[in-house]
């Protein structure tokens, strides 16, 4: 292994798009240039609406993170959410390749069964984004995390497949490449957030990550150290926000800043405690029609948002079966979490232990990734470095993965030059 890598990471949301550059190497993460947020006209809801726009935000957002680095992009991993993702486990089974000897289980049986439980029956309209194995079971004994090196005769895996709407994936890879960058890997908002900020135990335990955006929010719950389910709802930050624009008659530009100057004073008084909710908050620099308005009502208008967003996440725990069986809690990223009052409000509605989560694994440049709104791009840049390492299994079916689309490339580029 050489000894730097510079790994990309691109998160791409509705509200934002911001690009992460780092330097890895066996020992460490050291992140070397941050672009900070580039304002996303062009997607709504994690779906491009506008190449234009999306094209012009990436392109102001790799050229910051370039000239903080003093280094050139050509690859990255970009995030994706969108209602349009979900969620499935599936089941694969293959036999020992008898070549072995003793019927050592290698790397290339753990590729075979993967590939196994990757033969799901989906529409052509939908592609995969990723298959993580959850168990490995060989001889009927279950609960193997890593087969590799052991005997046996029969292999199977517990695979959680996340997949996506193949139009909205082709028009965010477009959009990444029109900058001259190739997109490595599309990486879950949720995968990569989880990356960032759930630490081994909770994963194991079994937990819920909310990485709530500007246009949507992304879930996945893990159990025994894997994804067991994903979803995306269509609502966000952006709402919040406008719900606060309408309860003051004010513009949502100053609507957003009136919140975010409660969730600094907030961060600052460490709880809600140490805010007076009674007293009046001084509206006087927005020009509106008011000059203050009592806290407490401004508090109701977020608390009443965040209420019916977690409202929507407790009926996903139970779609998927999770209820009482997330004993590590719920974890929340993404610039929503930055919100006054919301781990109280999750509290109340999710009826288990709550934390906002911020990035971590990294060096480097962190005092600009400190937030719970760096948790995706950070969380691209570990993902990929997890996989250049080769200390996820995942490594072998994503080498396989790139291995066809780099063949699938060059026939393209073959019949653009045939007659």
């Amino acid at each position: 292994m050489p000894k730097e890598k510079i790994i990309t990471g691109i998160d791409i949301g509705s509200s934002k798009v911001s690009t992460t550059i780092a330097a890895v190497s066996d020992a460490k993460v050291s992140v070397v240039g941050v672009s900070g947020p580039v304002l996303s006209k062009g997607i709504n809801k994690g779906n491009v609406v506008d190449i234009d726009s999306v094209v012009e935000a990436v392109s102001n957002s790799i050229e910051k993170a370039e000239r903080m680095a003093g280094v050139s992009v050509s690859k990255a991993f970009v995030t994706l959410n969108g209602s349009h993702v979900e969620t499935l486990n599936s089941h694969g089974v293959v036999a020992v390749s008898p070549n072995n000897l003793d019927s050592e289980i290698c790397r290339e049986d753990v590729a075979r069964v993967i590939e196994a439980a990757e033969a799901v029956s989906l529409p052509t309209t939908r592609q995969i984004i990723h298959v993580i194995p959850r168990d490995f079971v060989v001889n009927s004994q279950e609960g193997i995390k890593d087969p590799v090196g052991m005997s046996g005769i029969r292999l199977e895996v517990q695979t959680n497949i996340i997949h996506g709407a193949t139009t909205a994936i082709k028009n965010i890879v477009r959009c990444v490449n029109q900058v001259d960058v190739d997109v490595e890997e599309l990486v879950y908002t949720g995968i990569a957030s989880a990356e960032a900020v759930l630490t081994d135990t909770e994963k194991e335990l079994g937990a819920i990550l909310l990485d709530i955006g500007g246009g949507t929010s992304s879930i996945i719950c893990f159990q025994d150290g894997s994804p067991v389910h994903s979803a995306v709802l269509p609502i966000g930050g952006k709402l919040i926000t406008s719900d606060l624009a309408i309860g003051l008659r004010s513009r949502l530009e100053d609507a957003e800043k009136i919140k975010i100057r409660l969730g600094n004073e907030a961060v600052i008084s460490k709880s809600m405690e140490g805010v007076k909710r009674d007293e009046d908050f001084d509206l006087s620099e927005f020009g509106l029609e008011i000059e203050s308005v009592p806290r407490n009502m401004l508090y109701k208008i977020l608390d009443a948002r965040l209420e019916e967003i977690f409202r929507l996440v407790s009926l996903e725990i139970t779609k998927a079966n999770l209820n009482g069986k997330l004993p590590a809690g719920a974890i929340i990223a993404g610039g929503g979490a930055l919100t006054v009052g919301i781990e109280r409000v999750a509290k109340v509605n999710l009826k288990m232990p709550v934390r906002v989560g911020i990035p971590k694994g990294v060096t480097g440049l962190i005092d600009e990734i400190q937030g719970p709104d760096s948790a995706a791009g950070v969380g691209a840049v570990l993902y990929g470095a997890r996989l250049y390492r080769g200390t996820s299994l995942l490594s072998m079916e994503d080498k396989r993965g790139k291995m066809k689309k780099n063949v699938s490339k060059f026939f393209d580029k073959l019949r653009l030059l045939l007659p």
